[in-house]
């Protein structure tokens, strides 16, 4: 192996190695935030080896190291990943074969198959993220990988500015046939999908809600949820979406009963027999329900960043059809998937009124949203029972408590800890929380007076954004708020934030607590107008990249054609397609044609070989290196009859071309209007064998 080795080592000099180095850094840096940073040392020492053995310091690898170096990498894939199929495992196992092929880089065809495999390498890169600045380094990453392929065609071609040169020209040509096929080639679905990895750090709203953990989010201004309207949009007091809805309390947090989430999901699709029975008396799929005659208040389209949950979030009462979006039976959304990376849906919403509704809470619900612990929290209990024993109804009651936190209570981003009796010590004590200290209480107090009671988290707020008109919402419009169940109007939302601080609601988190807001940022860039401007242009950026790009599925493919084609059939298409190409090819012949003419000749040289051309087609061509002079009195010698008119056009050449005399220019172009050398051969002089100035030649 060593010989044919070496017989083949002239084919790959130090610059080919390096440029298939460069391709392979580049394309694996980006993949360091989530493939096992052991997998970038192993690279480095493969190019090391790879490096030793060019320097002559070291044979190449035989089977042996061969074979152990692939049993370590697999022994570390199994020791990293606990379930395999999955992406980034896949992801770890194709850049352990990009790695491992560098201790066997000794032909052109390996270095051929090593740059292909840093194609499809950079490729992953947009299975984890869709973004601008993704984009921008992934076709970085593709001019590299085409300088190295340009780099193995030896006689210079490695030189940084000739490869790169070329490179990005070869990539600038392909540019049209790319957004050709962009808008024409059918938007199919994956022919199999490969689950994300759910163990990743998520982000938002989780699954479960503690005292502090919303007034954490508070601190992030990382977009949440972008969407625009079809129609009207909700006033800001209406702006609630919804996510998840916590039922089951142990004392301190508030959580799903199916605390995986994954039950919630099984529940929806096989029928929603626990919440869609008793709230709806049916025991149907929570979307087969019958919707209402009236046509939906809001229509709108949400675009939801990565959470690595499954839960969605929209107004009230929701319905999509889009496809893998269920829906529960607590009015929420979920997806079939943890949403790891941009998610578009749209959804229609029928927000309930005051009316009166027909729909009943079975005993199994009941007891579910009257759930507390055995013990805790004694003076919330007896201050319910006091309104309960004194006959109030349940909105009574409700008025009271919102009273209560009307007139002594105070909303801030940084609470105190509270202890054991968590909602005892804020109701009165510390009497200082955030929005899920008031839902919390809130609903254990009503569940105290036997009202069925439950909280909700999600978002609240958002801000318009005039230029692109949508509605943009951060981590920190992160909310909690209670919902009782009254018999007459079913689930009503009651936000007990309200009653404390208004403006959170009506003018978002910043103006409700302008002194805390985004307080233990290290330079508080919200303070800065400017800068603020410059975070909302880049989030319209990133929103007109999301809705022209990425969310591109079939159905918007199908509007465009339509638009363009009105209607699309295999004789528009194949025209929509061919007139484009056609007409690019055209340019190019015009092009090559043009360019291969060379410079544009003088005036006085053009009519020159126009007179040359003359005398060639009467049988006395101009030799190769003769000069006009020598030209001229070889036409005297052998064709006296056009001698002298021959003079006469070469003298006028003459002046014109290296006198720069215009009126020579005018008069050699006068003598050729009325030279024929043909006519004259065939004997059409008729006056003189000697022509003077004006007349006609061959007349």
């Amino acid at each position: 192996m060593s010989g044919g080795g070496s017989q083949l080592e002239s084919l790959l000099p130090r610059e080919s190695l390096l440029w298939i180095f460069a391709a392979q850094l580049v394309v694996l840096l980006p993949h360091s935030a989530h493939l096992p940073l052991w997998l970038l040392g192993g690279w480095c020492l493969a190019v090391y080896w790879r490096l030793e053995v060019f320097r002559g310091r070291r044979e190449m690898p035989g089977r042996m190291v061969k074979l152990l170096a692939v049993s370590l990498a697999l022994a570390g894939l199994v020791l990293t990943y606990r379930r395999w199929f999955a992406l980034e495992p896949m992801v770890a196992l194709l850049a352990v074969s990009f790695t491992l092929k560098n201790i066997e880089l000794v032909s052109r065809r390996d270095a051929l198959l090593s740059l292909l495999l840093a194609y499809f390498l950079a490729a992953t890169l947009f299975v984890f993220e869709q973004t601008i600045p993704y984009a921008l380094y992934g076709i970085l990453c593709v001019v590299i990988i085409t300088a190295a392929l340009i780099a193995q065609q030896g006689l210079g071609s490695a030189r940084p500015g000739r490869a790169l040169g070329l490179s990005a020209k070869l990539l600038a040509q392909a540019m049209p046939v790319m957004l050709v096929l962009f808008v024409v080639v059918p938007r199919l679905g994956p022919l199999w999908a490969v689950p994300q990895n759910s163990n990743s750090a998520s982000t938002g709203i989780s699954d479960s809600m503690s005292p502090g953990d919303l007034s954490e989010l508070s601190k992030s201004a990382k977009p949440a949820l972008r969407i625009s309207f079809d129609g009207p949009v909700p006033p800001p007091e209406q702006r609630y979406w919804r996510g998840l809805v916590y039922t089951h309390f142990d004392g301190r947090s508030w959580s799903e009963p199916d605390a995986d989430r994954g039950g919630l999901w099984g529940r929806s699709w096989q029928g929603n027999r626990g919440h869609g029975r008793s709230l709806r008396g049916e025991d149907t799929d929570a979307s087969e329900r019958p919707l209402p005659a009236v046509g939906p208040r809001y229509r709108y389209q949400v675009i939801q960043e990565p959470s690595n949950s499954p839960w969605l979030f929209a107004l009230a009462r929701p319905h999509s059809e889009t496809r893998g979006v269920r829906e529960t039976g607590d009015d929420t959304l979920v997806y079939k998937t943890p949403v790891a990376s941009r998610l578009a849906y749209d959804v229609r919403s029928w927000p309930r009124d005051n009316a009166a509704s027909d729909m009943q809470l079975g005993a199994l619900e009941r007891r579910s949203h009257l759930q507390l612990p055995a013990r805790g929290n004694p003076r919330a209990r007896a201050w319910a029972r006091a309104r309960r024993d004194e006959g109030l109804s349940a909105e009574a009651i409700s008025d009271a408590l919102l009273n209560l936190y009307n007139r002594r209570f105070t909303y801030t981003l940084r609470p105190p800890t509270l202890g054991d009796d968590s909602v005892d010590e804020f109701l009165f004590a510390t009497r200082e929380g955030f929005c899920e200290h008031f839902a919390s209480s809130y609903v254990f107090t009503m569940r105290a007076a036997g009202v069925p009671a439950r909280v909700v988290a999600g978002y609240q707020g958002g801000e318009w954004v005039e230029q692109e008109e949508y509605l943009l919402v951060r981590q920190y419009d992160a909310h909690a708020w209670a919902e009782i169940w009254l018999p007459a109007r079913g689930w009503v939302r009651v936000d007990p934030t309200a009653a404390v601080a208004p403006e959170r609601i009506r003018d978002g988190l910043q103006s409700a607590a302008a002194d805390e807001f985004m307080q233990d940022s290290l330079v508080p860039l919200h303070k800065f107008a400017f800068v603020s401007r410059l975070r909302l242009q880049w989030d319209m950026v990133n929103y007109r990249w999301y809705k022209a790009v990425v969310s591109f599925d079939s159905e918007r493919q199908q509007g465009l054609l339509r638009r363009i084609l009105g209607e699309v059939s295999p004789l528009r298409m194949a025209l929509f397609i061919g007139l484009p190409m056609l007409l690019a090819l055209v340019c190019l012949f015009v092009w090559l044609k043009l360019s291969s003419r060379g410079p544009a000749l003088p005036t006085s040289s053009r009519l020159y070989l126009r007179f040359c051309q003359r005398m060639a087609g009467a049988g006395l061509a101009r030799n190769f290196g003769e000069t006009p002079g020598d030209y001229a009195r070889r036409i005297e010698r052998e064709l006296p009859r056009l001698g002298p008119m021959a003079a006469r056009i070469t003298s006028a050449y003459e002046k014109a071309a290296y006198g720069d005399d215009e009126q020579a220019e005018k008069q050699l172009r006068r003598l050729l209007r009325t030279f024929w050398p043909l006519r004259l051969a065939r004997g059409g002089l008729r006056h003189t064998d000697s022509p003077t100035e004006g007349q006609s030649v061959g007349q």
